[in-house]
Parts: structure tokens; sequence; C-alpha cells
């Protein structure tokens, strides 16, 4: 057993003894290691390019046409109450609102400028608030909202 044979038969048990070791670490050349693959390389004309715009076009000004007469038949009405349901004589509003012994009843007129149809989606607003959604989520159906324990 000359040397050359004891190192190259150091394969590591993969059942290649007769196979030569590469002497390089070198990936083995190919069109996918060397990103040399054929690609798709369009010739843009204008001629190309203005039918492909034209078609584009015609498929999506429709769908915005559509979209913006659905969006003129929509109602907004925005309403602040924030300071018209607290009383002018209060100085302190935020210990006017923690007071549970005041009854803060609040009633609001709204005038609808045009006419709508059903159905009617009512949302509300709040600014400057974050709720804890995973307390909240897991609270939502028990009244009062869950208390710490």
């Amino acid at each position: 057993m000359n040397s050359g044979d004891a190192a190259g038969s150091s394969s590591g048990g993969s059942g290649d003894a007769g196979a030569p070791r590469r002497a390089s670490r070198k990936p083995k050349y190919s069109k996918f290691t060397q990103q040399e693959l054929p690609a798709c390389k369009p010739i843009l004309t204008p001629k190309w390019v203005i039918s492909v715009f034209l078609l584009v076009g015609v498929i999506f000004v429709p769908i915005g046409v559509a979209s913006l007469l659905a969006s003129n038949k929509v109602v907004e009405i925005v309403d602040r109450y924030d300071d018209a349901c607290v009383p002018s004589n209060v100085t302190d509003k935020l210990a006017y609102i923690q007071n549970s012994t005041i009854s803060k009843t609040c009633q609001r007129t709204l005038k609808v400028p045009k006419d709508m149809k059903q159905p009617i989606f009512v949302y509300y607003q709040l600014n400057n608030f974050y709720q804890n959604h995973r307390r909240y989520a897991l609270c939502f159906a028990r009244l009062p909202i869950c208390q710490r324990r």
C-alpha cells in the first residue's frame, strides 16, 4: 500500500473507494452554478410597449371608473362630540369623565345630506387609543371587561 492510496481512500465511508478524490474545493462547473441559464430577453419595441400599455389601460380604466362611481355613493358623516357632551362649566374633563356618580348620557342629532340605501354601516373611531387586543379578545364576551386579578 503506497501513500497515494492511503490519502485517496479517506472518503469518509461513502463507499466510493475506487472513485478519485477531487483535489479542489471549487464547485462543479455547470450553467446553473455559473448563472448562465437561458433567460427570456424580450426586445422592447415601441409598438410592443404601446400595445401592452393600451391593454393594461383597457383592463384597469373600467375598474377605476366602477370604483369611483361606487365611492361617490358613500355617505360619510363625522360628528365629534368630545366637547359637546361635556358641560361648559367643567374645567377638568378627565375628572368629569372618571366620576361615576355623574350621569353622562349624551344625545346627538345627525343630519344626513342625501338618501342612503340599505345596508347602512356605522363605524366608530377612536384617536390615540391603543387597546391591548389579546386581553380585549379574551374578555370580549364578559361584562364588565376583565379585571386584573
